[in-house]
């Protein structure tokens, strides 16, 4: 994890001064331990669980407010807290970075009013952390930071990185590659519930070697019906969006006697009576089931590509997703003597 600070920190190093980050704050639970932060993600789309709505997810997050801990910081004094100020600044003058870092920390008059303020026992001094490469000049701390321009050495702005709160901070950024992630584990993609036709009373439900047995699915979302065969699902995390899409090809029956694949028009059909087989999903049994006490194993089966798109331009491939139920098919075999007449 390297943190926004660098400058700060790089200097502060060469003074041989020790600089640690502080404890999360309640609620939030650092990332290191690879087990993520807690972060409200909204999802809206036909794939959006529960019909959509937000609700708190833990996963990474790309920069977060973390309590300031170094060089003899007192949250709990705020008499203290101008003199700190005063002290790191001078500690700093002499030593490369030291502009850099001053303007990250903010500048004098916000450590005066919050400790001038009456609410300043409740206030907590905060910088910004992030991982990966994150730098002092990314555009997306930039964001996060959400204070003006206050430093350009050459390009490069510098923005205010340490701010006070009281109560809450603002929840952590995250990755939009990271956040499509989320959305496609997240998405709703049924089971796909079939009928079948024929069901044969005096047989004790079977169909019959070598008739084409209809099947259809009776919820349609399982397939992805009425889109072409497609399920979405958009999360959004504060300013950050990600936009999955997965598509399948409908659905695939498959057993130790048979099977066949239907596009997502063809498997919701139902079975009419006179209709052609050649336009339903029909699967014609090649013996009958009598070694399987239940009937044939039938997997019925959809698998689905998944892409997306995000906030800032990104976009890529996830890895797919898949869904199979099971059901027990007896199939009979009906004995018929045929005569010629000449």
């Amino acid at each position: 994890m390297r943190q926004i600070r660098a400058a700060l920190i790089c200097a502060v190093a060469a003074i041989s001064l020790l600089v640690s980050p502080g404890t999360a704050q309640a609620g939030i639970e650092d990332a290191s331990d690879g087990a993520g932060f807690g972060v409200r993600v909204g999802f809206s789309g036909d794939g959006a669980p529960s019909g959509g709505g937000s609700t708190v997810v833990r996963m990474p997050a790309s920069c977060w407010w973390t309590p300031i801990n170094y060089m003899g910081f007192q949250q709990d004094n705020p008499s203290s807290w101008v003199e700190w100020y005063d002290t790191v600044v001078r500690e700093l003058r002499d030593h490369a970075h030291a502009a850099i870092a001053y303007f990250q920390m903010g500048p004098r008059s916000m450590y005066e009013a919050a400790a001038a303020s009456p609410n300043a026992n409740a206030l907590d001094l905060y910088g910004i952390d992030c991982r990966d490469d994150a730098t002092y000049c990314s555009g997306i701390l930039m964001s996060y930071a959400g204070t003006p321009q206050v430093y350009d050495p050459g390009g490069c702005p510098v923005p205010v990185t340490h701010r006070f709160f009281a109560g809450a901070t603002p929840q952590p950024l995250v990755d939009p590659e990271d956040l499509a992630q989320v959305a496609r584990d997240y998405m709703a993609i049924p089971d796909p519930v079939a009928e079948r036709n024929p069901k044969l009373d005096i047989a004790g439900g079977s169909t019959l070697v070598s008739l084409p047995t209809w099947f259809w699915v009776t919820n349609p979302d399982a397939v992805g019906a009425a889109t072409g065969g497609t399920r979405t699902i958009r999360a959004q995390a504060g300013p950050v969006w990600a936009e999955v899409v997965a598509q399948t090809s409908g659905l695939s029956i498959s057993s130790p006697a048979g099977g066949t694949s239907c596009p997502p028009d063809r498997a919701v059909r139902v079975y009419a009576p006179g209709a052609d087989d050649s336009t339903g999903c029909t699967v014609a049994f090649e013996a009958a089931s009598v070694r399987y006490a239940d009937g044939y194993p039938v997997d019925l089966s959809t698998s689905w590509s998944a892409t997306w798109t995000g906030s800032g331009g990104t976009g890529g491939v996830l890895p797919g997703l898949s869904r199979t139920v099971t059901t027990n098919v007896p199939v009979a075999e009906s004995q018929a003597l045929v005569y010629s007449y000449r």
